[in-house]
Order: C-alpha cells, then sequence, then structure tokens
C-alpha cells in the first residue's frame, strides 16, 4: 500500500502567512499593455485645437456692438444745442443781435420738424398733431414779430399768445394720446382737467379788480391753463411714463420753464432768453424722439 507524501506542518504555516509573490517575468506578462499615439494622430489633434482656438477669437472679433443712429444724432443735438444757447444768449448780451431773432430761428426748425412729423407720421394722431404744431409755431413766430415792434398791441399779443398755448395744447393731446390711452384713467382725466380748468379761469376773473376785468384778462388766464393742461396730460398720466418716457419728461419741460419764467423778478433778461431757448430745444428732442417712434409703425 503505497504511502501518502506528507509536509512538514511547519511549511505548510509558513506558506499561509506569505503567499507565493508572482515572478517578475508573470507580472511582465500580466501588466496591461500601455496605449501609445502614433505622432500622426498627434499632429491632427493639435492641428484641430489650433483650429477651434482660431475659429473662436475670429467669432470674437466680429462681434461688434453698434450704437444705434438717433443715439448719437440725439446727444448731438443735445450737446450742440446747448452750446449753441449758450453762445447766442452771449451774442444777445453783446448786443449783436435782438432777442427774438435765436427765438425765431429754433422756431424755424421746429417748424421744420413739425413738417417733417406731418410727412412721415404714420398715424393720423401724429399727423393731427404735427398740423396742431405747425399752427403753434406760426402763432408763436407771429408774437415775437410783433415784439419786434415798439407799438405792438397788448391785446394783439395776448390773443396770439393764447392762440399759440391753445395749439400746444392740441399738439400734446395728440402726441400723448397717441398709442397710449388709458380709457378709465383718461375719462376721469380730461373730465377733471375740463371743469378745473374752466373754474380756473373763472376764478382768475372774479378776482380781477373790476376796473382791470378785460378779454386781455381771460386770455392770458385760458393761456396760462392751457400750459398747465399740456403739462398735466403728459406728467399725471401713468401710461405716458410707462410708454413714452422720453417724449413724457422733455415735452413736460416746455410747459414748467415757461410757466416759471413767467414769475415776475424771478430771473433777469439773460437768464431768461437762455432758458427759452432751452425749453425749445426741450420740444426739438421731443419731437426728433417721436419722429424716430414714427419709423418702425405701419401706416394707418
Amino acid at each position: 500500500m503505497a504511502e501518502r507524501a506528507t509536509e512538514p506542518p511547519e511549511l505548510v504555516t509558513a506558506q499561509r502567512e506569505h503567499p507565493a509573490q508572482p515572478q517578475p517575468e508573470q507580472a511582465a506578462c500580466t501588466a496591461p499593455a500601455s496605449v501609445t499615439s502614433s505622432p500622426t494622430s498627434t499632429l491632427a489633434e493639435g492641428q484641430a485645437t489650433e483650429e477651434a482656438v482660431i475659429s473662436t477669437g475670429e467669432s470674437a472679433a466680429e462681434t461688434v456692438l453698434w450704437t444705434p443712429g438717433f443715439i448719437v444724432v440725439f446727444a448731438l443735438t443735445l450737446g450742440l444745442g446747448l452750446s449753441a444757447e449758450c453762445l447766442l444768449t452771449n451774442g444777445w448780451q453783446a448786443h449783436l443781435y435782438g432777442g427774438n431773432w435765436p427765438q425765431l430761428g429754433h422756431l424755424a426748425a421746429l417748424l421744420l420738424l413739425w413738417l417733417a412729423l406731418l410727412v412721415r407720421g404714420r398715424t393720423a394722431w401724429v399727423r393731427l398733431g404735427a398740423i396742431f404744431g405747425c399752427l403753434w409755431a406760426c402763432f408763436v413766430g407771429i408774437n415775437l414779430l410783433f415784439n419786434l415792434r415798439a407799438s405792438a398791441e397788448p391785446a394783439t399779443v395776448a390773443y396770439l399768445n393764447v392762440s399759440g398755448n391753445l395749439s400746444l395744447l392740441g399738439m400734446y393731446l395728440c402726441f400723448a394720446t397717441e398709442q397710449a390711452r388709458s380709457p378709465r384713467w383718461d375719462s376721469w382725466f380730461f373730465a377733471l382737467a375740463l371743469v378745473g380748468g374752466s373754474g380756473a379761469v373763472l376764478i382768475d376773473y372774479l378776482v380781477t379788480a373790476p376796473d382791470q376785468r378785460s378779454l386781455v384778462t381771460v386770455a392770458d388766464a385760458i393761456a396760462a391753463v392751457a400750459l398747465w393742461l399740456g403739462l398735466l396730460v403728459w406728467w399725471l398720466r401713468p401710461i405716458c411714463w410707462r410708454l413714452h418716457p422720453g417724449p413724457t419728461f422733455l415735452f413736460g419741460l416746455f410747459p414748467i420753464i415757461i410757466l416759471i419764467l413767467s414769475i415776475p423778478g424771478i430771473t433777469n433778461s439773460f437768464n431768461n432768453l437762455f432758458f427759452l431757448q432751452v425749453a425749445d430745444l426741450c420740444l426739438l428732442l421731443g419731437g426728433l424722439r417721436i419722429l424716430q417712434a414714427q419709423r418702425v409703425l405701419p401706416r394707418s
């Protein structure tokens, strides 16, 4: 009977505590093969990366932010206009010309603007407002020409003044309600404006001394009320601030300046002439904004 070969107990215990390590040749055979890239693939990847960088740079260079032409025209008109107002006022102070001639020049520019709106206006409200603007420019221009004459009658000046202010109010109503209507708010506003304006004229007539009451007094009161209503049409209607903030601010400045300058003794002749020209400039800038807005609207 064959005998089974047995190992010594010490050898078995040593093998359990220290298992056999693989030989270097065996480890080399079982190690994963390293991935190597060929020179051709490396060159292709480099060229692709370089082309991506170049295309990104070209796209960034082609992204140019252009300033809209209207903003440039608006800024130039504002800057050059204020500079011209200073020069014209200094020329008047140096007695180079009368004070009404610079204002006549402003009125000529405004008349051309209203005519442009009449021709290029896309909506009936804007064209009607341009007609009122032309009437306003004509009345104010005739008034200034009458003021150049020393023999101008106060009644004639007062009637021309009230005609001009009412034309201005008509222009404001057309421009302010063009695409900016709020039926509920407008119903209350215009009803209160009509009642309040009529009441203000009546109160002014009643508080005037009986020996000074005349049609000239009524005309002056109507002219002042027309300026106040023109201001309120723009600045008290929230829809105007929401839809037309630029024209609302600019058109509202004109009656404010005129009303402040009408306060006796508030300023001297130099400042009076300068701010009158600034008021005309505000009208010009507001009209330019209306004209620019009409370019994107379909003709009705």
